[in-house]
C-alpha cells in the first residue's frame, strides 16, 4: 500500500508538470513572432515533454497493477491526462510548425554545425563528413573520449553561441550525465555552470583511474579459440592503457604486470602456444611482441576458420539441386548466415550413394526426424546419441561436439541440439481419454465435485461472464468476473467480495478436495446474492459457498484479441476475456443450465467458439497461440460432507498418535545411545550429569592451554588498570564459588582437551 501511495503522489507531480507545460505554450499562441531563441527554447519542451508522457504512462501502468480493485476509476484517469498531454503537445507542435516557416532554426544552425564539426571545407573542393560526437550516460570509461571531443568540436568553438553550445551539450547527454544538469534552465547565462558542473562531477583523475583499472582486471577469460575473442582482448586492454597513460600513469613500465594478467586469461590452447613463444624469446617478452603473437594467432585462427568453412560448403553441396522443405541441414556461419543443402540421388543404379540413412533405425531419413528417437524422453535421447558418439549439438557422427560449428539449443541457448533439451521444471501431464476434456462427476449425494482438464496442446479460454452481484439485504452491489463451470455442483464466491458487500454468512461444514481426491481445504460459510445480468433484465438468486481465493488469473498466456474475429454486432458477456486478471465467482451446475442458450457459432479454424447466454455472448474454446504455454492449469473442486468422512479421520488420529516402531540405529546413533548408558550418572542434589560425546579425538584441538592463559594474563593487567572491574569480577566468580558453578584448583596440569579463558561481559 506504501508503494501505491508513493506511485500516486508521482502522478501528482506529472500531473503538475503538464499544467506548466500548458501555461507556458499558452504564451506563445498569444505571441505575433518568436525569436531563434525562443524556438530552440521550445524544441528543447517538447522534447522534455514527450519523455514526460513515457513517463506518466509507465507509473500509470503500475497504480492500475496495484489498484486492480478500482481499474475503471483508473483507466479514467488515464485518459483524461492522456487526453491533456495530446493536447498540450499538438498545440505546441502547431506553434512550432507555424513561426518556423518565418524563421529556419535550422538553418540558423548549419552553418556553425559544420564550421564545429566538419571543419572548413570550402577550400579542399569537396565536403567532408559530419563528426558525430558521441553520447556520454555518465559512464567513467567514456568521460575522456567524450571530454575531449566535445570541447574540440564546440566548447572551444568561438563560432557557436553559448545558447546553441548549450542545446548541443543536452543533446548529447543521457542517463546519469543529464540528470546532473537536468535542473538548471537552457540559457546562454547557465551554459559555463552546466560545464562546470558535469566536469567536476565526472573530471575525478582517481576514479577515472579506478573505472580503467577495473575494466583491466575484470576482462573476462577466453573459454574457446576464437579469432574474434582474441581481438577483443587486444583491444579491451590496449584502450585502457591508453586512457591510462593520458591520465599520467606510466604504463610503458607495466609490461611485465599486463603480460602476466592477460595471459591467464587466454584459453587452453592459447596459452600453450605463447609458452612456446615465449620459449623461443632471448629476453622477457615485451607487451608489444606479446600483441604482435596475438594479432598472428588471430590471423591464423581467422583464415582457418574461414578455409574449414568453404570446405564443408564444397563438401556438402555436392548434389544441391535447390530450396527444398526435405532433408535439409542448417548450419550457423561466423557470419550468422543459415545456408541449407539437401541432397538428391542421382538417376543411375547407385541410388542409395547419397540418400541420408538414418543411424538409429537405418531408415532413409535424418535423426531429427526418426520416429523411434523422437518417440524417446529426452533423457533416452541423450543416452541414445552418446552411445552411438554423436556430436551432441548437431548429431552427427562426423565430428566431436567441441567443433560443431552449428547452431545452439533454441531453448536454453546453450550447446546441444534443441531436441535434446530437458525442461527444468517438467510435470507430469495429467492423463485424459482420447484428445477431448475429461469431465468426471463424483455419485455420493451429499458431494459436490468438479474434475475439469486438458491436455497441454494448445491453450483454452475459458468461459467467463461480468455479471453484478448485489447484497439482498443492504442493496450493495458490484460488477465481479465469473467463470461458467457446467460441471460443478455448486457455485463459489471468494473472501474479498464477500467483504466488500458485507454478505451475512450461514455456517457449513465441508472440505474441498483436489484431484488425487486430496484434501485442500475446509468451508464454513456459505451466502445468498442476487446475480443479475450488465445487458439484460435478467436476475436471480444464487447460494454460494466461500473460499478465500478461487483459482488464478484468467488466461494464463498472452492473447492476442486482434487474432479472433469476432462479429461486430456480437455484445461479449466479458469483454475484457482476452486481459488476465482476478475470478471472483464460480456458477456452477445449478445455475449454468439455465443461464446458457442453444446459438452456438464457430469463430474458424484454431479459433474458438461463442455461445448465447442470459449475461451474452461467451467465448471458449481453443486456441492456437505464437508464444508457448509452459503451464495446463486444470480448474476442479470437490467438497463433501465432514460427517461422511468422520470414520477415515478418526482413523487416521489414532495412526499419527500410535508409538513408531523401532528401527534400526547407524553406527554412529548405537555408539551416542552407549555412550549416554555408559557416562550418565545422577548426583546427590538429584541432577542428571552426562559426559559431551565427542566424535573425533581431544587430541585434534591442539594447544589450547598457552593460548588461554596468555589471555588470562592480559586479564590480570586489565584489572591492574581498571581496579572496579577487577571489584566487579572478583565478585561475580564468589558467587559462582558459592553457588556451586566452580571451584578453585591447588594445583593443576594440562591434559588434552580445549581450555576457554573467561572474559567480563557488562550489558
Amino acid at each position: 500500500m506504501s508503494n501505491l501511495k508513493e506511485l500516486i503522489i508521482k502522478r501528482s507531480s506529472v500531473k503538475g508538470r503538464v499544467t506548466k507545460f500548458k501555461n507556458y505554450i499558452s504564451k506563445f499562441s498569444k505571441s505575433s513572432s518568436l525569436d531563434s531563441l525562443q524556438i530552440g527554447e521550445l524544441k528543447i519542451k517538447i522534447n522534455k515533454f514527450e519523455c514526460l508522457s513515457s513517463e506518466f504512462s509507465e507509473l500509470q501502468g503500475q497504480i492500475e497493477t496495484l489498484n486492480a480493485d478500482e481499474l475503471e476509476d483508473e483507466l479514467d484517469i488515464r485518459e483524461e491526462l492522456e487526453n491533456e498531454i495530446d493536447s498540450a503537445m499538438s498545440l505546441a507542435q502547431d506553434i512550432l510548425t507555424r513561426f518556423s516557416k518565418n524563421f529556419n532554426f535550422e538553418d540558423a544552425h548549419s552553418s556553425s554545425t559544420h564550421q564545429g564539426c566538419g571543419g572548413n571545407s570550402q577550400g579542399l573542393g569537396f565536403k567532408l563528413p559530419l563528426i558525430q560526437v558521441p553520447r556520454f550516460d555518465g559512464s567513467a570509461s567514456r568521460w575522456m573520449q567524450f571530454k575531449e571531443m566535445f570541447s574540440s568540436l564546440i566548447n572551444e568553438n568561438s563560432n557557436i553561441l553559448p545558447i546553441y553550445k548549450f542545446h548541443y551539450l543536452v543533446s548529447y547527454l543521457e542517463g546519469d550525465a543529464a540528470r546532473v544538469v537536468s535542473n538548471l534552465e537552457v540559457c546562454a547565462l547557465n551554459y559555463n555552470k552546466a560545464w562546470s558542473l558535469l566536469c567536476e562531477r565526472y573530471d575525478n583523475k582517481r576514479q577515472l583511474i579506478n573505472s580503467h583499472l577495473n575494466a583491466l582486471f575484470s576482462i573476462e577469460p577466453l573459454t574457446r579459440e576464437s579469432d574474434q575473442a582474441l581481438r577483443s582482448l587486444i583491444d579491451g586492454v590496449s584502450k585502457n592503457l591508453r586512457a591510462l597513460s593520458s591520465l599520467g600513469q606510466p604504463t610503458d613500465q607495466w609490461d611485465t604486470l599486463i603480460i602476466y594478467m592477460a595471459s591467464s586469461k587466454l584459453d587452453n590452447q592459447t596459452s600453450m602456444k605463447w609458452e612456446e613463444h615465449r620459449n623461443t624469446l632471448s629476453d622477457i617478452p615485451t607487451l608489444e611482441q606479446f600483441h604482435k603473437f596475438l594479432k598472428d594467432r588471430a590471423d591464423v585462427l581467422e583464415s582457418f576458420n574461414q578455409h574449414k568453412i568453404q570446405n564443408k560448403r564444397i563438401t556438402s553441396s555436392h548434389g544441391v539441386s535447390g530450396p527444398s522443405s526435405n532433408n535439409n541441414y542448417t548450419r550457423n556461419s561466423k557470419q550468422n548466415k543459415v545456408f541449407s543443402y539437401v541432397t538428391q540421388p542421382s538417376s543411375n543404379n547407385n541410388t542409395n550413394r547419397y540418400r541420408t540413412r538414418c543411424i538409429v533405425c537405418k531408415g532413409n531419413h535424418f535423426i531429427y526426424t526418426c520416429p523411434s528417437f523422437l518417440a524417446k524422453s529426452p533423457e533416452l535421447r541423450i543416452a541414445e546419441a552418446q552411445r552411438l558418439q554423436l556430436c551432441m549439438n548437431c548429431l552427427r557422427s562426423t565430428h566431436k561436439t567441441r567443433d560443431c560449428l552449428g547452431g545452439t539449443c533454441r531453448e536454453c541457448g546453450k550447446l546441444h541440439a534443441t531436441i535434446l533439451h530437458r525442461p527444468t521444471n517438467q510435470e507430469p501431464a495429467t492423463p485424459a481419454q482420447g484428445s477431448s476434456d475429461t469431465v468426471a462427476a463424483q455419485t455420493a449425494v451429499e458431494e459436490i465435485s468438479v474434475n475439469i482438464s486438458r491436455q497441454p496442446i494448445s491453450h483454452v479460454i475459458l468461459s467467463t461472464v461480468s455479471i453484478r452481484v448485489t447484497n439482498p439485504k443492504n442493496s450493495k452491489s458490484e460488477i465481479i468476473r465469473t467463470l461458467l463451470d457446467s460441471g460443478s455442483q455448486s457455485s463459489f464466491l471468494t473472501q474479498r467480495v464477500k467483504e466488500r458487500l458485507n454478505l451475512e454468512a450461514i455456517p457449513t461444514d465441508i472440505n474441498i478436495i483436489g484431484i488425487g481426491n486430496n484434501t485442500n481445504n475446509y468451508v464454513t460459510e456459505r451466502c445468498f446474492v442476487q446475480v443479475s445480468s450488465l445487458h439484460s433484465d435478467y436476475n436471480t438468486n444464487l447460494s454460494c459457498f466461500i473460499m478465500p481465493e478461487l483459482t488464478g488469473n484468467i488466461p494464463k498466456a498472452y492473447i492476442d484479441r486482434k487474432q479472433i474475429d469476432i462479429p461486430n454486432h456480437i455484445q461479449l458477456a466479458d469483454p475484457n476475456f482476452y486481459i488476465s486478471g482476478p475470478v471472483d465467482a464460480i456458477i456452477g451446475a445449478d445455475l449454468f443450465w439455465e443461464v446458457i442458450g442453444n446459438n452456438i457459432q464457430s469463430l474458424g479454424k484454431n479459433s474458438p467458439f461463442i455461445y448465447n447466454s442470459k449475461f451474452g455472448w461467451v467465448i471458449s474454446g481453443p486456441i492456437s497461440l505464437n508464444n508457448k504455454i509452459k503451464h495446463t492449469h486444470c480448474n476442479f473442486v470437490s467438497s463433501n460432507s465432514l460427517d461422511d468422512r468422520l470414520e477415515k479421520q478418526i482413523s487416521k488420529f489414532w495412526e499419527i498418535e500410535e508409538m513408531p516402531k523401532r528401527s534400526l540405529l547407524s553406527d554412529s546413533e548405537r555408539a551416542c545411545e552407549q555412550h549416554f548408558q555408559t557416562h550418565t550418572t545422577r548426583l546427590e542434589s538429584g541432577r542428571f550429569c552426562v559426559r559431551l560425546p565427542l566424535k573425533d579425538s581431544p587430541s585434534v584441538l591442539g594447544d589450547s592451554f598457552s593460548q588461554a592463559k596468555k589471555r588470562f594474563l592480559n586479564l590480570e593487567r586489565r584489572f591492574r588498570k581498571q581496579p572496579h572491574l577487577k571489584q566487579a569480577y572478583a565478585a561475580f566468580i564468589n558467587e559462582y564459588i558459592d553457588l556451586g558453578h566452580c571451584s578453585e584448583l591447588s594445583s593443576f596440569t594440562p591434559r588434552s582437551g580445549y581450555f576457554l579463558c573467561h572474559h567480563p561481559i557488562f550489558k
